[in-house]
């Protein structure tokens, strides 16, 4: 086991400790030898703090072989939907040519009680399943996120694109998200409509969603 634990990628524990009860996103942040620098836990406040943070650590012993100090681990556990003030997730409004102009999408979005914008140019005959169409509605998407989150990350589309299936067509987007911390590439779905740019809109939400309570926690601490 102790020979692994140099080996395994920050992604790998991530997604290990998102399984445990109450925890909803996770950040490792490995040191210069491969070594856990820092543990960032975003969970619920249906379980007590130190009950997550000791199966932080259970877990990550018992699978990995890797010890960690529960003085590493630092958790924000946020409160349900309905309390004021709390942005965890957005939704969908629309996602459709600009009433005044044309050649411009508009994707609005609801977050927090209120509406964020984006936009993107958009080819004449997008409303066809091509790239461009899907990366428009994407891109637009994408710009609402932003304002959203604030300049704590930065958004890129990597990849649009419809994928067949036996009962239909999926709508693929990997969104490329840059932090402080580095580089993670997120994945998103949504089962493709008559709406191209709604679709897109939503598999690109869905990419991101499980990383939004992580980005305004940080945030909410000026960036740390």
């Amino acid at each position: 086991m102790s020979g692994r634990r140099g080996r395994v990628p920050a992604g790998e524990l991530e997604r290990a400790i998102e399984r445990i009860r109450g925890v909803s996103a996770a950040r490792v942040i490995l040191g210069p030898r491969n070594d856990i620098a820092e543990i960032h836990l975003v969970g619920s406040p249906s379980r007590q703090p130190k009950q997550i943070v000791r199966d932080t650590e259970s877990l990550l012993y018992a699978r990995f072989g890797t010890p960690v100090d529960y003085r590493k681990i630092s958790l924000v556990q946020l409160g349900s939907a309905d309390e004021p003030g709390l942005r965890t997730r957005i939704r969908l409004i629309s996602a459709e040519a600009h009433p005044d102009d044309a050649d411009e999408l508009r994707v609005v979005l609801q977050g927090d009680g209120e509406r964020y914008e984006g936009t993107a140019l958009i080819e004449s005959g997008a409303l066809s399943q091509g790239e461009s169409a899907l990366r428009a509605g994407s891109d637009a998407t994408l710009a609402a996120v932003q304002g959203f989150v604030g300049p704590i990350v930065h958004l890129s589309v990597q990849e649009a694109r419809t994928i067949p299936t036996r009962d239909g067509e999926l709508c693929l987007v990997i969104i490329l998200a840059s932090t402080p911390h580095g580089q993670q590439r997120l994945t998103g779905t949504c089962a493709m409509t008559d709406n191209v740019w709604e679709a897109t809109a939503k598999a690109t939400l869905d990419a991101m969603n499980r990383r939004l309570p992580v980005w305004i926690a940080r945030s909410s601490r000026g960036g740390t």
